[in-house]
């Protein structure tokens, strides 16, 4: 028997579904194309019930390996956004001003997060509570989180300080393999 061949409206509408899963995701431009050997090893991780904490210095495809694994579970049907750090907390933030409620409680059960340039945020109380909640509440769920940032999990430790840096460090220790991304910066070609 001969398998049906697409329309072209069949084929349209797969492209729009495709793209809409994307940009649900969370995943613009390149980043919506990303293909990359690190971003294929977060899927693997993911796919066993493992994070990632993804550390280097600017440039070495941080975020397009965490893009190129959102991608490959939202193409796969899953739940998955990418987002920095810094996106989630004002998400957070503007509910108090009226905005979009439940962006932590979302964060909270996306099948994969990948939440992008931890570090960058002002560690206030509030960003170090939320952050470590968000950390704590995927990982009892056994939801894997990809973390990517400049700094080693020591630095970021110590960049959040006290007990609460040392609480973070030590969650994202048990939920993650730490790989460092290495080389020179990409964006500078």
């Amino acid at each position: 028997m001969q398998a049906r061949t697409q329309t072209s409206e069949e084929v349209e509408a797969l492209h729009r579904i495709r793209a809409s899963r994307l940009r649900k995701a969370g995943l613009f431009g390149a980043y919506a194309e990303a293909d990359s050997p690190e971003g294929c090893a977060c899927f693997q991780r993911y796919a066993k019930g493992r994070g990632s904490y993804l550390w280097g210095t600017c440039g070495t495809g941080k975020t397009y390996a965490a893009a190129c694994a959102v991608r490959m579970v939202a193409l796969d049907g899953g739940r998955a956004k990418l987002m920095t750090a810094k996106a989630l907390l004002d998400g957070i933030k503007a509910e108090w001003d009226g905005g979009e409620r439940g962006t932590l409680e979302r964060a909270e059960r996306y099948d994969l997060l990948a939440l992008d340039d931890l570090g960058m945020e002002r560690p206030t109380d509030w960003a170090k509570e939320t952050i470590t909640r968000l950390i704590d509440t995927r990982t009892m769920r056994g939801l894997p989180t990809i973390i990517t940032s400049n700094y080693r999990l020591g630095q970021l430790r110590d960049i959040w300080g006290g007990v609460e840096g040392d609480r973070l460090a030590s969650r994202i220790m048990g939920a993650c393999e730490r790989v460092e991304m290495s080389g020179p910066d990409r964006r500078a070609r």
